[in-house]
């Protein structure tokens, strides 16, 4: 709103307020003097010319409901509003969000936080992540992990990975690399949060390794740029000649 249209609120408020309580001399001085440059002033015929401040400090003053003349500006603009949309000047309380754009400038919605994840991963990928790394650092064991789903001394690559995948809701028992493809809830593909790599055809040297959500762990393998060869570990992004050598890509159904 510009400053003539407030000084304009601010006259037909005077004008209003002169009509409740003396509608006589409202009609009897309607007349208004102007500034130099053709801005209302307020002033009503009889009272002379004023400053723009003495309008605005009558102004504050026929607006107070309380009649000390104490009305804050930030009363007065709630007032000078209200009463342009209809609204009660007493009882309205100026709302400055609801006049922000929805988006800003950078298409960041208002209100929003900058840097945040939109949080719509499952928590079963959550719980898969905190498995692995709970595991990162058992040694590796051949056919360990295959005794169970009780905490064990170490882990072979299918032990580890059938452990992480139960943790998700996944798999009744640890199975091999072999019969891992064939596993209910297992689809053909790479996932959304969850990608497992597996080895296991004839004459090959079997093996699995699992992505979650970008982050790599295997048990055991061949040591490589990206690390490997050891027990449980996160390992770098593997490079994509050795990740060829992998013919399976599945994923858990839904991640």
């Amino acid at each position: 709103m510009s400053i003539e249209a407030v000084t304009s609120r601010i006259d037909q408020i005077l004008a209003m307020q002169q009509q409740l309580t003396d509608p006589r001399s409202a009609l009897a001085s309607s007349a208004t003097t102007t500034d130099s440059g053709g801005a209302s002033l307020g002033a009503t015929a009889g009272t002379g010319s004023t400053s723009f401040s003495d309008a605005l400090s009558s102004a504050l003053g026929s607006s107070d409901p309380s009649g000390t003349g104490a009305l804050s500006p930030d009363s007065l603009m709630a007032s000078a509003i209200g009463e342009t949309s209809g609204s009660s000047a007493d009882t309205l309380t100026p709302n400055l969000s609801s006049l922000l754009p929805a988006t800003s400038s950078l298409g960041v919605t208002a209100g929003s936080t900058l840097g945040t994840t939109s949080g719509n991963a499952p928590a079963q990928v959550q719980a898969m992540t905190n498995m692995a790394n709970s595991l990162v650092g058992k040694p590796y064991v051949y056919g360990g992990g295959h005794g169970g789903w009780g905490p064990q001394a170490g882990y072979d690559c299918s032990g580890f990975v059938s452990a992480v995948l139960h943790a998700g809701g996944y798999l009744s028992q640890p199975v091999d690399t072999t019969s891992l493809p064939q596993q209910a809830g297992m689809e053909s593909g790479p996932g959304q949060y969850v990608t497992v790599y597996d080895r296991a055809l004839p004459g090959q040297s079997g093996h699995v390794i699992i992505e979650i959500s970008g982050q790599f762990y295997e048990s055991g393998g061949s040591h490589g740029a990206w690390g490997g060869g050891g027990g449980v570990e996160k390992i770098g992004t593997p490079s994509a000649e050795y990740l060829s050598t992998f013919p399976t890509v599945l994923h858990p159904a839904g991640l």
